[in-house]
């Protein structure tokens, strides 16, 4: 196992699967660039992690160009390297079938959801090959396989997630770059709660127990667990786990 001593980038580090992905690999023992918008939930995630790294937050948009250039350039400085970028950030958008969906959303939960992983791999790779390697993990989701009536903006953002995890494995493999992607299922996060709301507005328990019917073990993810599946590929999964889309979904893609 490794002991995780190196510099990671950890993006929607405010969020229920980011803050226990920032919590976990500052345990290990690394420092951590914890990104979000959400300044305030930002901070209180920072202060819960502890480690012998540096924990730091930085209010940064994902799907901006100047921010991700920066922020990867900013840990570059603080800790001379980057070993690996955990690709949180994502947003379900609106929910609404396809012909009377809006472009604005579209847009949108392609920006955040899409975009900054492009963004993430175009600025965070050259640094990993200068330093001799180092691993990439985004967050994708069972809907990169399936679709979801009135999320279409959204599955389309999570399939673009898993189009580019695969390129980018088969573009450095043999810069020692691990390319890989976690794909979780309906998590107990306040997106889980929204996606229950939309699904019966008048009762949100109903929709959430529309939910855990999906599930095989019959519940919804913790968001540590996620957080676990995609630590484990950043920082201790063999050099030849490459381009791969692992399912945290309680047994539902195996139905």
């Amino acid at each position: 196992m490794s002991n995780a001593v190196g510099s990671y980038i950890i993006t929607g580090a405010a969020g229920g699967v980011g803050a226990a992905a920032v919590r976990q690999v500052a345990e290990r023992g690394a420092n951590v660039m914890a990104i979000d918008l959400d300044a305030g939930l930002l901070s209180r995630a920072v202060e819960a992690a502890s480690g012998n790294g540096e924990v730091v937050a930085r209010v940064a948009d994902v799907s901006s160009e100047d921010d991700v250039r920066a922020y990867v350039a900013e840990a570059v400085r603080l800790w001379g390297r980057v070993d690996g970028v955990f690709n949180v950030a994502g947003i379900e958008g609106e929910f609404a079938p396809s012909g009377n969906a809006s472009t604005e959303n579209y847009d949108r939960v392609m920006r955040v959801n899409a975009r900054s992983v492009f963004l993430n791999l175009k600025f965070a790779i050259p640094v990993l090959v200068d330093g001799g390697g180092g691993a990439i993990v985004s967050t994708g989701s069972h809907l990169a396989w399936h679709g979801a009536a009135t999320l279409g903006a959204y599955c389309a953002s999570k399939h673009a997630v898993m189009g580019m995890t695969r390129a980018a494995a088969l573009e450095y493999a043999t810069s020692g770059i691990r390319v890989n992607c976690v794909c979780p299922s309906a998590v107990d996060t306040a997106m889980g709660q929204r996606v229950s709301e939309a699904i019966n507005p008048e009762a949100p328990d109903l929709g959430r127990q529309v939910l855990i019917d999906q599930a095989p073990n019959e519940r919804l993810a913790r968001p540590d667990e996620v957080a676990a599946a995609g630590v484990w590929l950043l920082l201790d999964a063999p050099h030849h786990i490459n381009g791969i889309l692992i399912p945290v979904d309680g047994g539902q893609a195996a139905a």
